[in-house]
């Protein structure tokens, strides 16, 4: 839990394009800051914004960066991309998380869930009472169905609604802060890969049906039924 705002490091990648940053170490904290200063200002510069959010969540592959950045490659481009990011922004910011992802889903090329999730995350109010925008990337995804059988691989607005108003439940009823629990999942995702996560899924799903004992032989069997060899 307390490795949520460790501080990463910001690649040459963004230097090397002209692209300055604000540090060269970014966090949770420090975005959700620089998100308060863009709300501060009557024309805000999302654009720049979401190149620290890339910076920030941008890990090894930068394919889709690059195509990202392109799409602001002058005036009016940038211009058009500010504008669809204020629209998600305020959307997010007053909790309109169906609105907040139709507004950015699709409209640029290569940015997708997993990148404009967390520029949804950013720019939503902390000091909602009720769910607001998260992050839902493949990891996440990945873990949520390992440990509960709930699905959210669908990218639409109602899959991602249905996501954060999940995760927001699971806050009150364990008593975290909502991101905690997607850095968590993140987490979790991240140990089990592509390779356990359907062995997990298999023996987790045995638990939820009330096992006390579940062995080895259990799990290939549930497993095999999972994936059709056998009826259950």
């Amino acid at each position: 839990m307390g490795r949520i705002h460790e501080p990463l490091s910001a690649s040459n990648w963004w230097a090397d394009r002209g692209i300055v940053l604000s540090s060269t170490e970014l966090n949770r904290s420090t975005l959700f800051g620089l998100a308060a200063q863009c709300w501060e200002n009557e024309e805000p510069d999302w654009v720049a914004f979401l190149w620290h959010v890339l910076a920030w969540g941008v890990v090894g592959d930068y394919r889709n960066a690059t195509k990202i950045v392109s799409s602001a490659a002058d005036a009016e481009q940038r211009a058009r991309l500010n504008s669809v990011l204020r629209t998600a922004a305020e959307a997010s910011h007053r909790g309109d998380i169906r609105s907040a992802y139709m507004a950015i889903h699709g409209k640029v090329a290569r940015l997708g869930p997993a990148f404009f999730s967390k520029f949804l995350y950013l720019t939503s109010d902390r000091e909602l009472p009720g769910p607001r925008c998260l992050i839902l990337d493949s990891r996440v995804v990945a873990a949520v169905f390992t440990l509960t059988g709930h699905g959210y691989w669908k990218e639409t607005a109602a899959t991602y609604e249905r996501f954060c108003s999940e995760v927001h439940r699971w806050s009150e009823l364990f008593g975290e802060p909502d991101d905690v629990i997607e850095f968590r999942l993140y987490q979790f995702g991240r140990l089990i890969g592509s390779s356990r996560w359907r062995w997990l899924h298999a023996e987790a799903s045995l638990y939820r049906e009330g096992r006390q004992q579940v062995g080895f032989d259990d799990i290939a069997e549930r497993q095999a039924c999972l994936i059709g060899w056998t009826a259950d």
